[in-house]
């Protein structure tokens, strides 16, 4: 009895015992964290985080080299970051404009960012992955000088001479005058360039002084001018604008072009008359013509034109066709001449030689070398506007030889009488361009 006792005794203890450990490991682990633990924690938590951050961080910078790198590339001046949203994420970047830029690239076209259509595409959705909706700047350079006479129709009277210089670069895109011109809502290339341009007009007879009463009057004037041509070849279509400003009157200098150049020729007369020209004014047009090919083959094509001219030297518009046949490249491939094309475009030939013949009718409004400048009407002899036929028509009939970088063009012009008591002209024009 004694024995079982002291055995339940024993038990018990080792049963308290039990319990009691136990319950401290129980409160042992429900206790909060010493300092010492809880700065431990904190310290492997923000090196964590660092770690974490740094690494997002590396990533944001090499995407931002990235993209800056391809701007460079590209040289475009994009704003490619958007501004930081509400809750400071990372910028998201226009999918749609990197894939854009990175055909760029690949292509190496030169946009012609002055014209809208061009902007427009570019920060719109994908459309065309070859730009071919945006307009594109020629690289062509060339230098084209042209030279109007009728000393090789055997006279000289009304339009007697005329000379002009057309230069045509890139650069010239950066020129204020740029900005007003027409812009072109389709594809193709744009052509930016200068003029500067001298005509010369005299009476029936320049060997007789004085007045010429119901005859044209002395008139010369001188302007430089800007221009854009945008060619799209795939529509067979051309759009030329052209600014001008000028003089009309004794400072261009006519008078004393005729005078040297008739000096210089022993058999010659000197021009009398010339102190009754048409006295100094204000010369500043807007011109505009479209060009449109209605046939089209390898030896042969067919365009429609329509121009205008608004300003204080003309006012009028315009339009009739061009035919040209032989050896030539297409029209619409390009303005004329091109290095480029000529290089890199299958079937484009350095050789060219064809005749055309052009024809138009022109409705007059205003002419300042018949009826004197706009402003100054100081003038002693002029003509009115009911002395002028309102329609005329002017033909020419020419020939074309290019080879790699010269090309020369030589048109015979005939013009049909400008007012009443006026004859038929006709005079020679000669053009020779160079490419750069």
């Amino acid at each position: 009895m004694i024995t079982f006792v002291s055995l339940m005794k024993k038990y018990f203890t080792l049963l308290l015992l039990v319990l009691f450990f136990a319950g401290c490991r129980e409160e042992e682990e429900q206790k909060p964290a010493s300092p010492s633990v809880r700065l431990k924690k904190s310290v492997i938590d923000t090196k964590y985080k660092n770690t974490v951050g740094s690494q997002q961080s590396a990533a944001s910078s090499q995407q931002t080299k990235e993209v800056r790198l391809s701007k460079s590339r590209r040289k475009l001046t994009i704003g490619m970051e958007r501004p930081p949203t509400a809750d400071h994420r990372l910028p998201t970047i226009d999918t749609s404009l990197i894939q854009k830029l990175i055909r760029l690239q690949s292509t190496e076209p030169e946009i012609d960012l002055r014209e809208p259509v061009s902007r427009e595409y570019l920060f719109s959705g994908i459309e065309n992955p070859d730009f071919e909706s945006m307009i594109l700047l020629s690289h062509d350079r060339s230098v084209k000088i042209n030279f109007d006479n009728d000393i090789f129709d055997n006279t000289d009277r009304y339009y007697t001479n005329g000379i002009r210089f057309d230069f045509i670069s890139p650069v010239l895109r950066q020129s204020p005058l740029s900005y007003l011109m027409v812009p072109y809502w389709g594809k193709g290339m744009n052509y930016y360039g200068v003029s500067i341009c001298q005509n010369m007009y005299t009476p029936y007879t320049t060997k007789v002084g004085g007045i010429h009463e119901g005859d044209r009057p002395y008139a010369a004037y001188l302007f430089i001018g800007g221009f854009k041509i945008s060619n799209d070849r795939g529509w067979k279509f051309r759009q030329t604008t052209e600014i001008d400003l000028g003089v009309i009157g004794p400072s261009s200098y006519g008078d004393f072009v005729q005078k040297s150049f008739h000096n210089s020729v022993p058999t010659n007369n000197e021009p009398l008359g010339w102190e009754n020209q048409i006295q100094n004014d204000l010369v500043l047009n807007y011109n505009l013509s479209f060009e449109k090919g209605i046939v089209s083959s390898r030896s042969m094509e067919l365009n429609l034109n329509a121009t205008s001219a608004l300003g204080t030297l003309y006012t009028n518009i315009a339009g009739g066709f061009q035919f040209r046949a032989g050896v030539m490249n297409p029209y619409f491939a390009s303005y004329g001449y091109s290095r480029m094309m000529v290089k890199k475009v299958k079937g484009y030939s350095k050789f060219q030689a064809f005749g055309f013949i052009t024809s138009d009718v022109k409705l007059v409004g205003y002419d300042a070398t018949l009826q004197g400048g706009m402003f100054n009407k100081s003038s002693v002899y002029t003509l009115s506007g009911s002395d002028l036929y309102p329609l005329v028509y002017q033909g020419t009939l020419g020939f074309t030889l290019s080879y790699a970088g010269i090309r020369l063009d030589f048109e015979q012009y005939l013009l049909s009488p400008e007012f009443h008591g006026c004859a038929w002209h006709k005079w020679m024009h000669i053009g020779v361009t160079f490419g750069i």
